[in-house]
């Protein structure tokens, strides 16, 4: 059930005058092309201009990554969109392996590097290839079909007086809440949201004993500002899977982290779409590879032993896995299920006591997984 009150608070914030409205967001899909989909070749329809923005406050000026596959209308708006804001440092857009590459549609600039796969390797891949030309202190992954929006400005002054982080996760919009007249997250990030709002202004420190609540929400690599410094320091990427890649970029941020920003600042617009050739949309064998993306997380959650942690990730992984049988082919359910079973009785069967004792009922949830 929506929680209207809250909708009603984020619309009516102070700070919220310059987000951009639902009417005003883009039209393409997805977090990331599907390689074997053909180009893109016919623009969305272009959303309308931004209003007047105030001049830009002091603050931290990251990088952008920008991963593109055969979505030149897409990053053409996003980076108009971008300018704008005047607040990155500098844009780095990783063509993979687009059929008309990307240096020929966008015209070069001073602040835009182009880097180019000749074969489409992934959106991890991507990102990965990205994060390694970051040289500002913070970086934002963005991608192309998606909007970077006007209150990531305001979110970046306030950074600037914060002092020392290594993430920084703020809110989005979602167009699926837009479509039911409301502005904000779906109810499945929000109802951890709420577990952490007594916390949540326009800039606070999260307390550590909430960063596994946040850490469940969707995993999403552009609804956080990174320390560049501190992924390095602990090879903190994507992974290179075909799906789900940016699990391991979430979590081990946050198991890694010494200190945690959250923002209510809306500062990202996710555009989706039930069907289409994008890697949500994807129903293959590739559904797979879900669990070599959780093993990292798994083995790192593994040596710090902490109930909390465990409980959290175990629970985040039953509702993935779900959500995986509902997107792969029918015929290849029973393969996942069956993969589910052996993977969660060998990383999650020996948490099991210490989840018995948090969680009962998580712990009985997994005894029937496991089979």
């Amino acid at each position: 059930m929506r929680r209207a009150g809250l909708w009603r608070r984020l619309l009516g914030r102070a700070h919220e005058p310059e987000t951009v409205s639902p009417q005003d967001a883009p039209v393409s899909v997805g977090p990331e092309p599907d390689p074997e989909a053909p180009p893109e070749r016919d623009p969305p329809p272009a959303p309308e201009p931004l209003a007047r923005l105030d001049p830009v406050p002091p603050g931290l000026r990251p990088d952008l990554v920008i991963p593109c596959h055969n979505d030149a209308p897409g990053l053409v708006r996003l980076l108009a969109r971008v300018r704008r804001l005047e607040c990155f440092a500098r844009i780095i857009v990783v063509d993979d392996g687009s059929a008309e590459p990307v240096e020929e549609v966008i015209p070069p600039a001073p602040d835009l590097t182009i880097l180019r796969h000749d074969a489409p390797r992934g959106g991890g891949i991507a990102r990965n290839r990205g994060l390694i030309e970051v040289t500002a202190d913070q970086v934002i992954f963005a991608d192309a079909d998606d909007l970077v929006l006007p209150e990531i400005r305001a979110l970046l002054a306030d950074l600037a007086q914060a002092g020392p982080f290594d993430i920084c996760q703020f809110r989005y919009a979602d167009s699926r809440v837009a479509e039911e007249g409301l502005w904000g997250h779906p109810d499945w990030d929000e109802r951890f949201w709420e577990g952490a709002d007594h916390v949540v202004g326009a800039l606070r420190a999260l307390p550590d004993d909430l960063w596994p609540v946040l850490a469940q929400t969707a995993n999403y690599p552009w609804n956080k500002v990174y320390d560049t410094a501190f992924l390095r320091r602990h090879g903190i990427g994507c992974a290179t899977t075909a799906v789900h890649q940016d699990i391991p970029l979430h979590w081990m941020s946050y198991l890694e982290a010494r200190r945690v920003l959250v923002s209510d600042r809306v500062c990202a617009w996710h555009e989706v779409r039930e069907r289409g050739g994008r890697l949500t949309n994807r129903s293959g064998r590739e559904r797979m590879e879900v669990f070599d993306a959780l093993d990292p997380v798994a083995a790192r959650i593994a040596r710090a032993a902490r109930p909390d942690w465990e409980v959290a990730f175990a629970d985040f992984t039953l509702g993935l896995i779900d959500w995986g049988a509902w997107k792969i082919a029918p015929e290849l359910e029973g393969e996942l299920r069956t993969a589910e079973a052996h993977w969660l009785t060998a990383r999650v069967g020996p948490w099991m006591d210490r989840i018995a004792a948090a969680d009962p009922g998580l712990a009985a949830r997994l005894r029937a997984r496991m089979g």
